[in-house]
């Protein structure tokens, strides 16, 4: 009776740490598949940042040359002075070389 009494407690045992071992198992898989659904999430950003970052690379080109333009020459000028080489010269200039640039850029 005593050595039943024995195995019962040993297999008793046996089944707890399986039992903790299948909680724990459960929890890290609970935490993979947050994760896991945390970065399909931010696949989906990325994705999104990637055409965004795309099409900025090439607008980038012209944006940084009006910028600097605009400091360099006309930035000290006044306001319609500024404003008509801006909107009549140097845009349609920019427009007609097929220079890429943020359509409705403004320098101010």
């Amino acid at each position: 009776m005593n050595e039943l009494k024995a195995k019962l407690a040993e297999a008793e045992a046996k089944k707890e740490a399986v039992v903790a071992t299948a909680t724990n198992l459960q929890q890290s898989l609970d935490l993979a598949n947050r994760l896991v659904n945390g970065l399909a999430d931010e696949n989906v950003r990325w994705q999104n940042n990637v055409v965004t970052f795309q099409k900025e690379k090439l607008t980038m080109i012209g944006n940084t040359l009006l910028s600097a333009a605009f400091v360099s020459y006309i930035g000290p000028f006044s306001f319609s002075f500024r404003n008509g080489l801006w909107l009549d010269t140097w845009l349609p200039n920019i427009a007609e070389l097929k220079i890429p640039y943020t359509e409705g850029v403004d320098p101010l």
